[in-house]
C-alpha cells in the first residue's frame, strides 16, 4: 500500500464533545500507529490557526488546513492565506450583531464576536493559549464568518464571498475555498499525489473532502448527508471507531 496522507477534522472527529471535551484514547492510538506505519496525519478544520495549534501539537501534526481551506500551513510555512472580500467584510463588521448576536468571524490569530459567555471565553483561552477574542468592530479582514440566522437579502450577491446556507447557520468563505481545495494545496506542498489522500470527518463542511478523496470516512455520529457520500462509516469515536476503521482498512 502506498503511504497515505490522512486528513482529520477536529471537532466531532479527533475531539469528542460528549461530556468534557477529550481525545478518545483509541483515536490517539490510531494516529500514532498511522505515523508508525509511514502514513502522514494532517488536519482539516473550520477552526483558525490559533484554535488548531493545541490539538495539532497533541498529535504532532504540522500540516494544517484551517478556516475550511482559507488558510493552509506546513510547519512555519504559509501555503495559502485567503480572505473574504473587503466590501462584504465591512458589511459583516457593521451589521452582523444586529442580524445574529452570536455571529463570529475568524482570521489566523483572532475570533471576532460579541459573545461573552464564560464557557466560550474559557474554550478559546484554553485552545489558543491567549485571549484571542475581539469585538466585531475590530475586524480588518477575515477568512471565515458565520451568522446563526436567516441570510438577509441585502447580503446576497457579493462577488468576493461564497455563501453556504444550512438550516442552522450561514457560512461565508472566500470564493472557490473549501476543505478539499485546501487539501489539494496541502498535498502538493507535502509531495503527495491526490490519489493517496484519505479524509475523515463528521459535519456538513466535510462533505467536499469526504466525497472528493479517493477514500473518505464519516464517523459514527456524522451528519446524515456526509454519511451518504462516505466510502466507509466508522463506529462511534468514543467506542474506538477511528482505530477499528483503520484496522479494517489494513493501514495500521
Amino acid at each position: 500500500m502506498n503511504k497515505k496522507l490522512v486528513f482529520f477534522d477536529i471537532d466531532g472527529t479527533l475531539v469528542s464533545h460528549v461530556g468534557k471535551s477529550h481525545v478518545p484514547e483509541p483515536t490517539a492510538e490510531a494516529v500514532k500507529r498511522l505515523r508508525q506505519n509511514g502514513h502522514t496525519p494532517a488536519i482539516a478544520t473550520a477552526r483558525n490557526l490559533a484554535l488548531t495549534r493545541k490539538t495539532a501539537a497533541f498529535f504532532g501534526i504540522d500540516l494544517l488546513v484551517c478556516c475550511n481551506g482559507a488558510y493552509v500551513a506546513r510547519g512555519d510555512d504559509d501555503i495559502r492565506d485567503t480572505y473574504l472580500d473587503e466590501g462584504f467584510t465591512g458589511v459583516f463588521r457593521a451589521e452582523a450583531f444586529s442580524v445574529s448576536p452570536n455571529a463570529y468571524a475568524l482570521d489566523i490569530r483572532n475570533v471576532y464576536t460579541e459573545m461573552n459567555e464564560d464557557y466560550f471565553e474559557a474554550f478559546i483561552l484554553d485552545q489558543a493559549g491567549y485571549d484571542c477574542k475581539k469585538n466585531l468592530a475590530a475586524i480588518e479582514r477575515v477568512q471565515l464568518a458565520y451568522i446563526f440566522a436567516p441570510l438577509p437579502d441585502r447580503w446576497r450577491g457579493h462577488e468576493g464571498v461564497e455563501t453556504i446556507e444550512t438550516p442552522r447557520y450561514t457560512e461565508f468563505r472566500p470564493p472557490r475555498v473549501s476543505k478539499w481545495s485546501g487539501i489539494v494545496a496541502a498535498a502538493a506542498a507535502a509531495g503527495f499525489d491526490l490519489g493517496d489522500v484519505v479524509t475523515v470527518g463528521d459535519g456538513l463542511n466535510d462533505i467536499e473532502m469526504v466525497r472528493n478523496a479517493p477514500l473518505g470516512l464519516a464517523v459514527g455520529a456524522a451528519n446524515t448527508e456526509l454519511k451518504a457520500v462516505a466510502d466507509l462509516v466508522t463506529e462511534d469515536i468514543d467506542q474506538g471507531g477511528i482505530l477499528s476503521a483503520f484496522l479494517k482498512l489494513d493501514m495500521i
